[in-house]
């Protein structure tokens, strides 16, 4: 582990990608002017997009390349190639060495993810790729132990060198054949989540053999390379150690299974179990986990109230009310 190097702000271009959203993504903009002033700012979004007043140094728009959606089930839209257009462009766009690439409706409370950086700057050298390590968001980079999601980094914000960005986000649009994979008792899911094809396309563009499928239980082989690749080109950090205030819609821990993400502790001791090869070294305290575990308990306490409740009120005819009942009290 190095020392920490300073990184002054002029060396910096931050994209901010994705739609403009009333009020936040003004306040986007200059919490960045507040916490890296001197960086250059670029607001990358579409065409016809609504941007008077908003406070930015360079502005790419972006023809739409449109999400997929599903009629028949109830799969949000799937905005993957409006993410990769975006941000590619942006990057591309950036004059500074290191970038930091950010959605439009987070904020910056601060600077300290900086000092993270050259930390924990030793990797394998079968698994790296990038140039130097990019700082990345544990919400929401999947633990492939505990949900069937192999190589599934957060594509929330990332951190780092202009061209290691440009290598991930340089990468073919999903096809619709990837999106309308499967057909699934009358309903149709996609190949790999958005996530999940951002990085393993960049892997296999970058000659890294790998291949998974979300229908089968994820084999052991795919479940370390996943780890092996985080603990080499990524370092995860929790919302609070990135300096991001997420926007309410990313706070629903059951609906968005913040349960399975990896913590920044939980991504260290694969770090010292893989890289650095001193597994019982002690990685902190892990609080992040204790705090989710704790909103975990209190969701199935409330599923225990909520069937205790509703145990008097029998009969089929009553299903729909138990049903109303145990879903208002859940979302206590």
């Amino acid at each position: 582990m190095s020392g920490d190097k300073m990184i002054r702000t002029d060396e910096i271009s931050v994209v901010v990608q994705g739609p403009i959203y009333p009020n936040l993504t003004e306040h986007n903009l200059l919490s960045i002017r507040n916490f890296l002033p001197n960086a250059e700012i670029i607001l990358s979004t579409w065409h016809g997009s609504n941007v008077y007043s908003l406070n930015y140094d360079k502005l790419i728009l972006n023809d739409d390349p449109g999400g997929f959606t599903h009629k028949c089930n109830q799969l949000k839209t799937n905005n993957i190639n409006r993410l990769i257009v975006s941000s590619r462009n942006g990057i591309a766009a950036a004059k500074n060495k290191y970038v930091l690439k950010i959605r439009s409706d987070f904020i910056l409370k601060g600077s300290s993810f900086l000092k993270f950086f050259d930390r924990y700057d030793l990797v394998e050298p079968d698994f790296v790729i990038f140039k130097h390590k990019l700082l990345a968001c544990s919400y929401f980079s999947r633990n492939p132990r505990k949900v069937n999601l192999m190589f599934h980094p957060s594509d929330i914000a990332f951190f780092g060198l202009k061209d290691d960005l440009f290598n991930l986000f340089d990468i073919a649009l999903m096809s619709k054949s990837d999106e309308f994979y499967i057909k699934k008792d009358g309903k149709w899911d996609r190949k790999y989540a958005p996530e999940q094809y951002i990085f393993i396309t960049f892997l296999q563009k970058n000659n890294k053999n790998v291949s998974c499928s979300n229908y089968e239980p994820a084999s052991e082989n795919n479940i370390i390379k996943t780890e092996r690749y985080f603990t080499s080109n990524f370092i995860f950090l929790d919302w609070k150690l990135f300096n991001l205030i997420s926007p309410a819609k990313l706070n629903n821990f059951r609906k968005l299974d913040h349960f399975s993400c990896i913590t920044h502790i939980e991504w260290k001791r694969l770090y010292y179990k893989y890289v650095t090869l001193t597994p019982n070294k002690f990685a902190g305290m892990n609080m992040e986990r204790l705090k989710l575990n704790s909103i975990l308990l209190y969701y199935r306490l409330l599923k225990i109230i909520a069937k205790l409740v509703t145990l008097p009120i029998v009969g089929k005819k009553n299903k729909k009310l138990r049903k109303k009942i145990r879903n208002k009290i859940s979302r206590i």
